[in-house]
């Protein structure tokens, strides 16, 4: 066995690594690396080897990156849902949600569309609040409640006697 193998077979992890990390950043020529560890060039070149292959690895994009989470059965249903989050969750303009839907789903609609869908969802929306007014005194008492944030308000109403 030569003296530089059994120099290099002694040399800690961490002064592997430390010989790598020099060889990446070519601080010092190989010779050089090699003779102050009192090991062969080839073994210097080896520890440089190591260390960009595990650079290399460390910013290769992950395989878990692409694996599939779930799979979405998209409706029209879920799109009118999807146009409505967008807009009153995300507050994203009429032209945002065509954007949206055309870059990332290839299906184009108009902004008349999602003008519409958000007119149709009001009106359900009146309908249903009528059928909840709350009155005292015969006068309605303009309440609501969030119910996933707690948050309790109330409303003054001009022009109510």
């Amino acid at each position: 066995m030569s003296p530089s193998l059994s120099v290099a077979a002694s040399l800690s992890p961490d002064i592997r690594q430390d010989i790598g990390i020099q060889v990446l950043a070519r601080s010092q020529p190989i010779s050089h690396l090699a003779a102050t560890h009192q090991v062969s060039r080839k073994f210097v070149y080896q520890q440089g080897d190591k260390a960009q292959r595990s650079l290399d690895e460390s910013f290769a994009p992950s395989q878990e990156d692409d694996e599939v989470l779930l799979h979405l059965p998209v409706t029209k249903s879920w799109l009118y849902q999807l146009i409505l989050g967008l807009v009153l969750i995300c507050h994203s303009s009429y032209r945002g949600v065509v954007e949206l839907f055309r870059d990332l789903f290839d299906l184009p609609i108009s902004i008349g569309t999602v003008h519409n869908r958000l007119q149709a969802t009001a009106e359900q929306a009146t309908e249903i609040n009528q059928q909840h007014e709350i009155f005292q005194a015969n006068k309605p008492v303009l309440v609501g409640v969030d119910a996933a944030s707690t948050y309790c308000y109330t409303l003054a109403g001009s022009g109510l006697n």
